[in-house]
């Protein structure tokens, strides 16, 4: 699980399972992506966009659509839920859907929850007793046993 950059990050990881085993690291059983804006980096770059982008992402485009989970995506991956703020101005649901249109055809399970929440509650209200707790719960307890789980 991871928020933000956190959230780009797991997604990534999670989108390359093969590179994840080449690294040693273990299975997990699923993934849950909290507001991770990055999802189609390319559109972002070419219009007006937050600095930390460039800073964190540089002006090469064939790095950008390297850090684009759906162009690493070859083989499934864990199941993911994307939690997505409806809020943000950025538009970051329908990248979460574009993602998922890309890797539901590769056998991957993608949930994409979005949420009437700023880019901060997404992170601080997981956990309190709501219904977003809830549906957050019922993904994790939802996931398929069969996925390798990290022991």
């Amino acid at each position: 699980m991871g928020h933000s950059a956190g959230a780009h990050l797991v997604a990534l990881l999670g989108a390359s399972p093969e590179r994840v085993a080449a690294a040693g690291a273990r299975p997990w059983t699923a993934t849950v992506s909290l507001d991770g804006a990055a999802l189609d980096l390319p559109a972002i770059m070419q219009r007006p966009h937050l600095r930390l982008y460039d800073q964190a992402f540089g002006d090469d485009p064939a790095h950008w659509r390297a850090a684009l989970p759906r162009h690493q995506q070859r083989t499934a991956g864990p199941p993911l839920l994307a939690v997505y703020s409806t809020e943000r101005n950025d538009g970051p649901c329908p990248n979460a859907e574009a993602y998922a249109a890309a890797a539901t055809p590769l056998g991957m399970r993608i949930d994409i929850l979005p949420q009437a929440r700023s880019h901060r509650e997404i992170n601080v209200d997981l956990g309190r007793n709501t219904a977003y707790t809830g549906t957050v719960d019922a993904f994790l307890r939802s996931v398929d046993a069969r996925w390798p789980v990290a022991r």
